[in-house]
Protein backbone atom coordinates (compact mmCIF):
# COMPACT_ATOMS: atom_id res chain seq x y z
CA UNK A 1 0.00 0.00 0.00
CA UNK A 2 1.31 3.43 -0.67
CA UNK A 3 2.59 5.39 2.27
CA UNK A 4 1.70 8.60 3.66
CA UNK A 5 4.56 11.22 3.13
CA UNK A 6 7.33 10.98 5.57
CA UNK A 7 6.23 7.54 7.11
CA UNK A 8 8.34 4.95 8.05
CA UNK A 9 7.77 1.55 7.55
CA UNK A 10 5.81 -0.61 10.05
CA UNK A 11 7.59 -2.69 11.83
CA UNK A 12 6.25 -5.87 13.91
CA UNK A 13 8.90 -5.31 16.99
CA UNK A 14 7.86 -5.19 20.02
CA UNK A 15 7.73 -1.90 21.66
CA UNK A 16 11.45 -1.32 22.60
CA UNK A 17 12.84 1.65 24.62
CA UNK A 18 15.94 3.58 22.98
CA UNK A 19 19.09 3.39 24.96
CA UNK A 20 20.04 6.60 26.98
CA UNK A 21 21.59 7.95 30.17
CA UNK A 22 18.80 9.64 30.71
CA UNK A 23 16.55 7.22 31.44
CA UNK A 24 17.30 3.61 32.65
CA UNK A 25 15.63 1.09 31.08
CA UNK A 26 16.96 -2.28 31.23
CA UNK A 27 14.86 -4.06 28.48
CA UNK A 28 11.61 -3.11 26.78
CA UNK A 29 10.06 -6.13 28.33
CA UNK A 30 10.84 -4.85 31.92
CA UNK A 31 10.20 -1.14 30.92
CA UNK A 32 6.51 -1.92 29.80
CA UNK A 33 6.03 -3.83 32.53
CA UNK A 34 6.76 -1.20 34.58
CA UNK A 35 4.47 1.36 32.60
CA UNK A 36 1.26 -1.06 33.32
CA UNK A 37 2.07 -1.99 36.83
CA UNK A 38 2.22 2.27 37.07
CA UNK A 39 -0.96 2.88 34.91
CA UNK A 40 -2.79 0.22 36.47
CA UNK A 41 -2.35 2.10 39.89
CA UNK A 42 -3.24 6.02 38.42
CA UNK A 43 -5.91 4.51 36.55
CA UNK A 44 -7.58 3.39 39.74
CA UNK A 45 -8.57 8.03 40.19
CA UNK A 46 -11.21 7.45 37.61
CA UNK A 47 -12.24 3.73 38.38
CA UNK A 48 -15.53 5.09 39.24
CA UNK A 49 -16.25 7.08 36.04
CA UNK A 50 -15.39 3.64 33.54
CA UNK A 51 -17.29 3.33 31.16
CA UNK A 52 -19.75 -0.07 30.39
CA UNK A 53 -18.08 -2.00 27.45
CA UNK A 54 -21.94 -2.86 25.92
CA UNK A 55 -22.48 0.89 24.94
CA UNK A 56 -23.07 -0.75 21.27
CA UNK A 57 -25.77 -2.84 22.34
CA UNK A 58 -28.47 -3.09 19.70
CA UNK A 59 -31.09 -0.31 20.64
CA UNK A 60 -34.75 -1.60 22.04
CA UNK A 61 -37.35 -1.66 19.60
CA UNK A 62 -38.98 2.00 18.64
CA UNK A 63 -35.96 3.35 20.36
CA UNK A 64 -34.10 3.94 17.34
CA UNK A 65 -33.51 7.77 18.08
CA UNK A 66 -32.01 7.45 21.68
CA UNK A 67 -28.46 8.47 20.33
CA UNK A 68 -29.53 11.63 17.64
CA UNK A 69 -27.67 14.98 18.21
CA UNK A 70 -29.47 17.17 20.38
CA UNK A 71 -30.85 20.06 19.05
CA UNK A 72 -28.41 22.26 20.46
CA UNK A 73 -26.74 24.72 17.30
CA UNK A 74 -23.58 22.97 17.48
CA UNK A 75 -25.01 19.42 16.56
CA UNK A 76 -28.36 20.66 14.61
CA UNK A 77 -26.93 20.08 11.08
CA UNK A 78 -25.44 16.85 11.36
CA UNK A 79 -28.17 14.26 11.22
CA UNK A 80 -28.58 11.37 9.07
CA UNK A 81 -31.11 10.57 6.44
CA UNK A 82 -34.93 10.00 7.06
CA UNK A 83 -34.50 6.38 5.73
CA UNK A 84 -32.43 5.16 8.49
CA UNK A 85 -35.12 5.22 10.58
CA UNK A 86 -36.54 2.06 8.42
CA UNK A 87 -33.19 0.57 8.28
CA UNK A 88 -31.71 -2.72 10.47
CA UNK A 89 -29.39 0.00 12.88
CA UNK A 90 -27.27 -2.36 15.04
CA UNK A 91 -25.72 0.76 16.95
CA UNK A 92 -25.38 4.43 16.19
CA UNK A 93 -24.66 8.31 18.27
CA UNK A 94 -22.04 10.81 18.31
CA UNK A 95 -18.63 10.50 18.14
CA UNK A 96 -18.25 13.09 20.91
CA UNK A 97 -20.08 10.09 23.20
CA UNK A 98 -18.93 7.32 20.97
CA UNK A 99 -15.54 7.05 19.47
CA UNK A 100 -14.98 6.35 16.20
CA UNK A 101 -12.29 3.19 18.03
CA UNK A 102 -15.04 2.08 19.99
CA UNK A 103 -17.54 1.52 16.83
CA UNK A 104 -14.43 0.12 15.26
CA UNK A 105 -14.05 -2.44 18.08
CA UNK A 106 -17.87 -3.43 18.22
CA UNK A 107 -17.67 -3.88 14.63
CA UNK A 108 -14.52 -6.49 14.88
CA UNK A 109 -15.76 -7.86 18.03
CA UNK A 110 -18.92 -8.88 16.84
CA UNK A 111 -18.32 -9.99 13.74
CA UNK A 112 -20.59 -7.44 12.11
CA UNK A 113 -21.63 -7.36 8.26
CA UNK A 114 -22.44 -4.41 6.93
CA UNK A 115 -21.95 -0.61 6.92
CA UNK A 116 -20.81 1.89 9.28
CA UNK A 117 -22.01 5.33 8.11
CA UNK A 118 -20.27 8.72 9.15
CA UNK A 119 -22.44 12.00 9.13
CA UNK A 120 -20.64 15.32 8.89
CA UNK A 121 -20.66 18.43 7.39
CA UNK A 122 -19.41 17.01 3.80
CA UNK A 123 -20.69 13.89 1.98
CA UNK A 124 -21.55 11.14 4.20
CA UNK A 125 -18.12 8.28 4.18
CA UNK A 126 -19.55 4.60 4.45
CA UNK A 127 -16.94 1.75 5.70
CA UNK A 128 -17.72 -1.64 4.58
CA UNK A 129 -17.47 -4.69 6.97
CA UNK A 130 -17.76 -8.06 6.52
CA UNK A 131 -17.75 -11.03 9.50
CA UNK A 132 -15.79 -8.29 11.46
CA UNK A 133 -13.51 -7.62 8.82
CA UNK A 134 -12.73 -4.23 7.15
CA UNK A 135 -13.69 -4.26 3.20
CA UNK A 136 -13.30 -0.85 2.30
CA UNK A 137 -14.10 2.72 2.69
CA UNK A 138 -15.93 4.90 0.32
CA UNK A 139 -18.46 8.04 -0.42
CA UNK A 140 -20.37 8.96 -3.61
CA UNK A 141 -18.22 12.23 -3.59
CA UNK A 142 -15.57 10.97 -5.86
CA UNK A 143 -13.42 14.19 -5.25
CA UNK A 144 -13.57 14.11 -1.82
CA UNK A 145 -12.37 9.99 -2.49
CA UNK A 146 -9.65 11.08 -4.60
CA UNK A 147 -9.23 14.45 -5.91
CA UNK A 148 -6.13 13.46 -7.77
CA UNK A 149 -5.65 11.43 -10.57
CA UNK A 150 -3.08 8.45 -9.40
CA UNK A 151 -0.19 7.43 -11.78
CA UNK A 152 -1.95 3.94 -12.53
CA UNK A 153 -4.88 5.67 -14.60
CA UNK A 154 -2.28 7.57 -16.79
CA UNK A 155 -3.02 5.34 -19.87
CA UNK A 156 -6.37 4.72 -19.30
CA UNK A 157 -8.80 6.68 -21.18
CA UNK A 158 -10.16 9.81 -19.53
CA UNK A 159 -14.18 9.41 -20.79
CA UNK A 160 -13.82 5.60 -19.00
CA UNK A 161 -12.47 7.20 -15.79
CA UNK A 162 -15.09 9.64 -15.92
CA UNK A 163 -17.79 7.05 -15.85
CA UNK A 164 -16.62 5.21 -13.67
CA UNK A 165 -16.48 8.30 -11.11
CA UNK A 166 -20.02 9.06 -12.00
CA UNK A 167 -20.97 5.48 -11.10
CA UNK A 168 -19.39 6.19 -7.90
CA UNK A 169 -21.68 9.32 -7.45
CA UNK A 170 -24.72 6.84 -8.34
CA UNK A 171 -24.13 3.77 -6.01
CA UNK A 172 -20.78 4.50 -3.97
CA UNK A 173 -18.76 1.90 -5.40
CA UNK A 174 -15.10 2.62 -5.52
CA UNK A 175 -14.29 3.99 -9.11
CA UNK A 176 -11.13 1.88 -8.82
CA UNK A 177 -13.23 -1.04 -8.31
CA UNK A 178 -14.82 -0.39 -11.08
CA UNK A 179 -12.06 0.19 -13.75
CA UNK A 180 -10.77 -3.09 -12.05
CA UNK A 181 -13.71 -4.80 -12.60
CA UNK A 182 -13.97 -3.60 -16.34
CA UNK A 183 -10.25 -4.81 -16.68
CA UNK A 184 -9.42 -1.09 -17.44
CA UNK A 185 -6.28 -1.41 -14.48
CA UNK A 186 -4.84 -4.65 -13.04
CA UNK A 187 -6.35 -5.68 -9.84
CA UNK A 188 -3.78 -5.50 -7.62
CA UNK A 189 -3.14 -2.15 -8.00
CA UNK A 190 -6.41 -1.27 -8.00
CA UNK A 191 -6.85 -2.64 -4.46
CA UNK A 192 -3.88 -1.26 -3.26
CA UNK A 193 -5.53 2.61 -4.18
CA UNK A 194 -8.78 1.59 -2.63
CA UNK A 195 -7.46 1.19 0.84
CA UNK A 196 -5.14 3.78 0.81
CA UNK A 197 -7.36 6.51 -0.70
CA UNK A 198 -10.31 4.45 2.01
CA UNK A 199 -8.42 5.08 4.58
CA UNK A 200 -6.97 8.68 4.07
CA UNK A 201 -11.03 9.88 3.78
CA UNK A 202 -11.68 8.20 6.85
CA UNK A 203 -8.54 9.72 8.24
CA UNK A 204 -10.32 13.12 8.07
CA UNK A 205 -13.28 12.22 10.52
CA UNK A 206 -10.56 11.47 13.22
CA UNK A 207 -10.58 15.63 13.72
CA UNK A 208 -13.67 16.00 12.83
CA UNK A 209 -16.03 18.35 15.55
CA UNK A 210 -19.38 16.75 15.10
CA UNK A 211 -19.27 12.94 13.26
CA UNK A 212 -22.78 10.84 13.71
CA UNK A 213 -22.36 7.17 12.87
CA UNK A 214 -25.31 4.52 12.85
CA UNK A 215 -23.83 0.98 11.52
CA UNK A 216 -26.32 -0.50 9.46
CA UNK A 217 -26.54 -4.39 9.13
CA UNK A 218 -26.61 -5.73 5.84
CA UNK A 219 -26.12 -9.49 5.21
CA UNK A 220 -26.22 -9.14 1.34
CA UNK A 221 -23.17 -6.67 1.40
CA UNK A 222 -20.88 -10.08 1.67
CA UNK A 223 -22.18 -10.84 -1.83
CA UNK A 224 -21.55 -7.50 -3.55
CA UNK A 225 -18.19 -7.06 -2.75
CA UNK A 226 -16.91 -10.84 -2.58
CA UNK A 227 -13.95 -10.43 -5.21
CA UNK A 228 -12.34 -7.43 -2.27
CA UNK A 229 -9.38 -8.37 0.25
CA UNK A 230 -10.35 -7.54 3.85
CA UNK A 231 -8.37 -6.47 6.20
CA UNK A 232 -8.65 -9.11 9.42
CA UNK A 233 -6.79 -6.61 11.61
CA UNK A 234 -9.02 -3.49 12.83
CA UNK A 235 -6.20 -1.82 15.05
CA UNK A 236 -3.68 -2.15 12.99
CA UNK A 237 -6.06 -0.86 9.74
CA UNK A 238 -7.17 1.97 12.69
CA UNK A 239 -3.70 2.82 12.81
CA UNK A 240 -3.07 3.15 9.39
CA UNK A 241 -5.93 5.89 9.18
CA UNK A 242 -4.88 7.78 12.23
CA UNK A 243 -1.61 8.18 10.33
CA UNK A 244 -2.39 10.23 7.75
CA UNK A 245 -3.67 12.67 10.29
CA UNK A 246 -0.92 15.51 10.20
CA UNK A 247 -2.60 18.41 11.35
CA UNK A 248 -4.71 18.60 14.62
CA UNK A 249 -7.56 21.15 14.88
CA UNK A 250 -7.47 23.74 17.51
CA UNK A 251 -10.53 22.08 19.19
CA UNK A 252 -8.37 19.04 20.10
CA UNK A 253 -7.03 19.61 23.26
CA UNK A 254 -3.36 19.39 24.06
CA UNK A 255 -1.66 19.81 27.70
CA UNK A 256 2.20 19.02 27.45
CA UNK A 257 2.33 18.50 31.09
CA UNK A 258 -0.31 15.72 31.43
CA UNK A 259 0.60 12.39 32.13
CA UNK A 260 -0.56 9.38 29.64
CA UNK A 261 -0.88 6.09 31.38
CA UNK A 262 -2.77 2.84 29.46
CA UNK A 263 -5.84 1.77 29.63
CA UNK A 264 -7.05 -1.28 31.06
CA UNK A 265 -5.90 -3.48 28.13
CA UNK A 266 -3.98 -0.89 26.46
CA UNK A 267 -0.78 -2.92 27.59
CA UNK A 268 -1.92 -6.06 25.89
CA UNK A 269 -3.21 -4.38 22.18
CA UNK A 270 -0.19 -2.19 22.08
CA UNK A 271 1.99 -5.29 21.69
CA UNK A 272 -0.11 -6.60 19.23
CA UNK A 273 0.00 -3.21 17.07
CA UNK A 274 2.68 -3.04 13.93
CA UNK A 275 4.05 -0.14 15.26
CA UNK A 276 6.95 2.12 13.62
CA UNK A 277 10.30 2.68 15.71
CA UNK A 278 9.26 6.20 16.40
CA UNK A 279 5.85 4.83 17.91
CA UNK A 280 7.38 2.16 19.44
CA UNK A 281 9.78 4.15 21.34
CA UNK A 282 6.80 6.73 21.95
CA UNK A 283 5.10 4.20 24.04
CA UNK A 284 7.73 2.62 25.54
CA UNK A 285 7.37 5.63 27.65
CA UNK A 286 3.86 5.41 29.03
CA UNK A 287 4.37 4.72 32.61
CA UNK A 288 1.72 6.67 34.69
CA UNK A 289 4.42 9.32 35.92
CA UNK A 290 6.35 10.38 33.03
CA UNK A 291 4.57 13.90 31.17
CA UNK A 292 4.08 14.41 27.71
CA UNK A 293 6.70 17.10 27.70
CA UNK A 294 9.42 15.11 29.46
CA UNK A 295 8.48 12.40 27.16
CA UNK A 296 9.04 14.50 24.15
CA UNK A 297 12.58 15.62 25.68
CA UNK A 298 13.67 12.06 26.47
CA UNK A 299 13.27 11.55 22.92
CA UNK A 300 14.19 14.65 21.62
CA UNK A 301 10.94 15.68 19.96
CA UNK A 302 9.08 18.83 19.23
CA UNK A 303 5.99 19.44 21.26
CA UNK A 304 4.17 19.06 17.39
CA UNK A 305 5.30 15.65 16.74
CA UNK A 306 5.05 14.20 20.45
CA UNK A 307 1.29 16.10 20.20
CA UNK A 308 0.63 13.70 16.84
CA UNK A 309 2.15 10.53 18.47
CA UNK A 310 0.18 10.34 21.86
CA UNK A 311 -3.23 11.67 19.66
CA UNK A 312 -2.85 8.42 17.63
CA UNK A 313 -2.54 5.99 20.70
CA UNK A 314 -5.37 8.45 22.23
CA UNK A 315 -7.50 8.04 19.42
CA UNK A 316 -7.42 3.84 19.88
CA UNK A 317 -7.99 3.82 23.39
CA UNK A 318 -4.34 2.52 24.29
CA UNK A 319 -3.50 5.34 26.58
CA UNK A 320 -5.62 7.82 28.65
CA UNK A 321 -4.29 11.20 29.71
CA UNK A 322 -4.57 12.46 33.51
CA UNK A 323 -3.44 15.99 34.82
CA UNK A 324 0.00 16.45 36.38
CA UNK A 325 -1.52 16.15 40.00
CA UNK A 326 -2.52 12.77 39.49
CA UNK A 327 1.26 11.33 38.99
CA UNK A 328 1.67 8.81 42.40
CA UNK A 329 5.02 8.78 42.74
CA UNK A 330 8.26 10.84 41.50
CA UNK A 331 9.93 9.48 38.70
CA UNK A 332 12.84 7.18 39.69
CA UNK A 333 16.12 7.88 39.03
CA UNK A 334 18.66 6.18 36.51
CA UNK A 335 21.29 4.44 37.91
CA UNK A 336 24.10 7.12 36.91
CA UNK A 337 22.00 10.08 38.32
CA UNK A 338 21.80 7.88 41.59
CA UNK A 339 25.48 7.63 41.70
CA UNK A 340 25.97 10.89 40.68
CA UNK A 341 23.97 12.37 43.88
CA UNK A 342 25.29 10.05 46.47
CA UNK A 343 28.83 11.42 45.43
Amino acid sequence: MPQSPGEPDPTEARVEPTDSEEFDQANSRHVLQEAKTASEESSTVAEGAAESEDWWTTPEPGATDWAKPGSSASAAQIDPPKESDTADVYFCGQTSFFPLNRALQAIAKEKLTGTLRSFWDKEPIDLLAGNGEIIFVTTRDSDLYCPETPAVLANVDAEIVAKARSQQRETGTSFFLTLARQESIARQPAMELMQHYGQRLFSQLWTAPRVWIMFEKNADLLSDAADVSREPNVDDWTLETLRFVQNLHEHVNFDPTSIPAYTKDGFERVQKLKLTSDEAQFASQFNGVRSVQQIAKNLRLDLKSAHLTLFRFLALEIVECWPASTAIKPERKSVLQRFRRSR
